[in-house]
């Protein structure tokens, strides 16, 4: 699956190639009418197995962007399906969790990690993503760095907010019946899904996987940009789950702040159906900014590298600088 410079999408051309995965590649876009807007387009075989994961992905972004441009989330532009392959022209963003992570790499053999002022700021904006995703009936499954990235530099808006990404593996967990969200029964048999390193122990047990599920991933992302995780070193997928599941959630939080801790704790105690507390989490997460005398528009520590760019601002203050109504509603009631 090779697209060469200039073919044309619609209103899009492709400019370069930019990424390739297992599955399929990206592209640089640009549009013909309006040159200086600028697009990704993902692209993927048909004949993958199980089929391309792109409608799934379609399906998910434009319910969460129904009511318009939704922060957090990328927008899909446009979309279609041919004989041989999917893809979607989406929002064009920038550097993942786990490229930003080794630009702090110190060349010494140690765990390259970010500062407190950078990860407890994305994890903020993490959890506030993951919300959405949950609030419109969805698990993401499949947690991990690669699966979070900011925005462009040169975009204002987006430049500094976190986005949530790649919902290939994404799961209904509630729809939506006259009105009301009805929760899907757990099945009593559940195939792995996810990536070993940052799944839940549940994930390993075959369990079905709720909300709680996504946040402990999350958890366990946060953990890596802090100090490592204590199976930081196993490869093999078999080695991480059983070196994960031999820790206590005291041992896998015992590096990580103080108003953390709880959190792992309180997650194992919910079933699949049952709602986190976000709103509690994240004035944990609020504490430990106190703390550390965490201001949310701080530089982060990429930005303060040597001839570094440094990242637009938005002019307007982003809902995450103030979320405490967000997390505590429940749309799912």
């Amino acid at each position: 699956l090779q697209f060469n410079e200039g073919k044309t999408f619609g209103e899009w051309t492709v400019k370069r190639k930019i990424d390739e995965g297992e599955f399929g590649k990206v592209y640089f876009m640009q549009n013909s009418k309006k040159p200086e807007l600028t697009a990704a387009l993902k692209a993927e075989p048909n004949e993958v197995s199980g089929g391309s994961a792109i409608p799934l992905q379609i399906l998910v972004i434009r319910a969460m962007n129904a009511r318009g441009d939704t922060p957090h989330i990328p927008q899909v532009f446009h979309a279609a399906k041919h004989s041989k392959y999917c893809y979607m022209i989406m929002t064009l963003l920038g550097e993942n969790f786990k490229t930003l992570r080794k630009k702090n790499d110190k060349h010494d053999g140690s765990w390259a990690t970010l500062s407190v002022s950078a990860w407890i700021r994305l994890g903020i904006q993490s959890l506030y993503a993951l919300k959405i995703l949950h609030d419109n009936g969805y698990l993401h499954r499949d947690i991990k760095p690669s699966n979070f990235a900011l925005g462009i530099v040169t975009d204002p808006d987006r430049a500094t907010m976190v986005h949530l990404l790649d919902f290939g593996l994404a799961r209904s967990f509630a729809f939506k019946s006259n009105g009301r969200w009805i929760p899907r029964l757990a099945r009593s048999s559940v195939g792995f899904r996810g990536t070993s390193r940052y799944c839940s122990p549940n994930v390993h047990d075959r369990l079905e996987s709720g909300r709680r599920d996504d946040l402990w991933s999350l958890f366990f992302v946060l953990i890596e940009l802090h100090c490592g995780l204590p199976w930081q070193k196993e490869n093999d997928k078999i080695a991480i789950e059983k070196v994960k599941c031999k820790f206590t959630d005291d041992v896998v939080m015992q590096n990580m702040p103080r108003e953390l801790r709880p959190i792992l704790p309180d997650l194992r105690r919910l079933d699949c159906y049952q709602r986190p507390d976000y709103l509690a989490i994240y004035n944990a997460m609020k504490a430990v900014m106190t703390r550390y005398a965490v201001q949310t528009n701080d530089l982060y520590d990429w930005e303060k590298k040597p001839g570094a760019p440094k990242a637009l601002r938005p002019v307007k203050a982003p809902e995450w600088y103030d979320p405490e109504p967000f997390f505590k509603s429940d749309p799912l009631g």
